[in-house]
């Protein structure tokens, strides 16, 4: 009998996602947990559409404005997600301790919550960690005399709206903050000399150093503050989509799915940085 030919990982990989499906087609049948009789993800592929909660969206530009990449990797992930069950994707605004009501009224199909805000204590709700975890990295000219976060009491700092845990660690550190609708807006104001130091996600932060231009801002300060992981929250009773979600993000870990994230991310955030940069950058 001939052997069974070895797959190359891309195949495998295809190959896992579409039995993933096979399985998520087949909830109805065996997900005895769910209340309605459908997990949440065979809902959404009926649907047509995957509803994630993120813990914030920025206000949409208003008209005329250019559309700029938004903070972090919520969106890309859920776009990820939402693509490997063959359906879109729509995101809405679930803060810290709303994703069980969330989940429970049919608002959301998954939420993706920040390991730090406590919501996987939440009865109702099963986690699924999705193995990224970040803290702040700061961005700071090359020539600057800052090397701790103590060094920037009474400096400016500039993040994004979204970026809640930058922005609690720069007011720890005493700093002034100020805060943009998106990251690029904000790193355009460090690069212009309106701010002393930006942060952003250290996933991002060594992939965005590697353009050229951004050589000159490459400085940092030591690792402050604890790695918050971002967690994929379901109903607790929906064994049959928790498993597979396990499943994914196991092939994401294994396919290096957020660190390819991560530098489109720096990738987008760079070009839009160029194309907001109107004047040159500060002292020379």
């Amino acid at each position: 009998m001939a052997a069974f030919p070895r797959l190359p990982p891309r195949a495998r990989a295809a190959l896992a996602g579409a039995l993933g499906l096979a399985v998520i087609a087949c909830l109805p049948q065996w997900a005895g947990g769910a209340q309605d009789g459908a997990g949440a993800f065979a809902a959404a592929r009926q649907r047509g559409t995957l509803v994630v909660g993120v813990p914030y969206l920025a206000p949409p530009p208003v008209a005329g404005a250019k559309v700029r990449t938004p903070e972090g990797l919520d969106l890309p992930a859920a776009e990820r997600l939402a693509k490997e069950l063959g359906v879109a994707v729509q995101l809405r605004q679930v803060g810290a301790g709303e994703a069980a009501a969330a989940l429970a009224a049919g608002q959301a199909d998954v939420v993706l919550a920040d390991g730090g805000q406590g919501t996987p204590s939440a009865a109702g709700v099963a986690v699924v960690p999705s193995g990224y975890a970040t803290r702040p990295k700061a961005v700071i000219r090359s020539d600057t005399a800052m090397r701790r976060g103590a060094d920037a009491r009474g400096r400016t700092a500039c993040v994004a709206e979204a970026a809640r845990a930058a922005g609690e660690l720069a007011e720890s550190w005493g700093a002034q903050v100020r805060r943009y609708r998106v990251p690029s807006d904000a790193l355009v104001a460090v690069r212009e000399g309106a701010c002393d130091l930006g942060l952003v996600d250290d996933a991002v932060w060594e992939p965005l150093m590697r353009f050229p231009e951004w050589k000159k801002f490459s400085a940092t300060l030591a690792a402050e503050g604890a790695r918050r992981e971002r967690q994929w929250l379901l109903p607790e009773g929906d064994e049959a989509s928790r498993q597979w979600l396990q499943a994914r993000m196991r092939q994401w870990g294994r396919d290096g799915a957020w660190k390819e994230m991560a530098a489109k991310w720096a990738r987008d955030v760079a070009f839009d940085v160029y194309l907001d940069q109107e004047v040159p950058d500060c002292h020379g």
